[in-house]
């Protein structure tokens, strides 16, 4: 059965039609566009319904940036990011659909997971994967998100995560000198604040102070920008600091579901700036949990290629 999906984030939403396939899902009348636009969620929905060339299909999943609270007649979720208010039962209503359910969109991308090709991720850590293990998401975007999958009773669970709130990783004297500058802005300096694209950002001006630089008024792309062509040192040591937190968060993430099925690394920020991974401490970071160091070998670690991976998990989530 075809079904309305979509991905929303802190800065795109994402919409299309899923269509059942052999191998999962087909995805039609696929539109991207910017959040910022407009005024709600609504808004962006009714836009893209107006431009659609064929039926409307009568069940949705809508997989947000976000704590879903779970209910009855679907869930509904505020996005702190954007200021929306999703509600399912009034979107049903609103749209003449027969069925909507609200998700987490990394609980979403986590779901896509199984569904998933060679074509869709890199190997960044190669060890064997066991099978029905837990496998991991997680990736900075406009915030940071987590999600696991488990594998119990002939299928798949879900665990959503809100690990961009949870303290950011330090263990090195570097590290511990550019904590004590953020811990000026925020306390406790929690992962998000590092780990996204507006983390970016705050980093880089640690990064100056601790360097006696000036900071100047850059956005999250200029600093990947600058890094990257090695322009600006500054923007290039904010990206390599960059790195080395989010493999120690990597991680954690791996310790905490125990995921030998693999931690695959997302967000839109990632793909944008890996090429400077050999460059980085990220595999050693992430391999630095002490006397665990021997059970993370054992964890293979992936980087999803950028596409549409939450829409395939919601369109999975209805057919649950």
């Amino acid at each position: 059965m075809t079904s309305i999906v979509a991905d929303i984030g802190g800065t795109n939403a994402r919409f299309a039609i899923a269509t059942p396939t052999a191998s999962g899902y087909a995805l039609e009348a696929l539109r991207v566009v910017n959040c910022r636009e407009f005024g709600g969620f609504d808004d962006a929905l009714q836009h893209w319904l107006g431009e659609l060339e064929q039926p409307v299909p009568r069940r949705a999943c809508i997989a947000c940036a976000g704590p879903v609270e779970k209910n009855d007649t679907g869930g509904k979720v505020y996005m702190t990011n954007l200021g929306w208010h999703i509600d399912a039962a009034g979107l049903r209503v609103r749209h003449g659909l027969a069925e909507v359910q609200l998700m987490n969109d990394f609980a979403a991308l986590a779901l896509s997971l199984p569904l998933l090709g060679d074509k869709d991720f890199k190997v960044l850590r190669d060890a064997p994967r066991v099978e029905g293990a837990t496998m991991a998401v997680l990736g900075p975007g406009t915030g940071l998100g987590v999600a696991g999958l488990i594998r119990a009773d002939g299928r798949h669970h879900v665990v959503a995560g809100e690990g961009g709130h949870a303290n950011l990783p330090v263990s090195t004297e570097r590290e511990l000198q550019l904590l004590g500058i953020l811990l000026r802005e925020q306390q406790p300096v929690f992962n998000e604040w590092i780990l996204s694209g507006s983390g970016l950002v705050n980093l880089y001006r640690a990064v100056c102070e601790l360097n006696g630089h000036r900071a100047e008024a850059l956005t999250p792309p200029d600093v990947s920008a600058r890094g990257l062509e090695g322009t600006d040192p500054m923007c290039r040591e904010t990206l390599i600091d960059f790195l080395n937190l989010l493999g120690a968060t990597a991680g954690d993430v791996a310790a905490y579901f125990a995921a030998r099925g693999g931690i695959f690394l997302g967000g839109g920020i990632l793909p944008r700036i890996e090429t400077l991974l050999p460059e980085s401490e990220f595999e050693q970071r992430f391999l630095a949990k002490g006397r665990l160091r021997d059970w993370m070998l054992t964890v293979p670690v992936y980087t999803l290629n950028a596409g549409f991976q939450a829409l395939l998990g919601a369109a999975a989530q209805l057919d649950r």
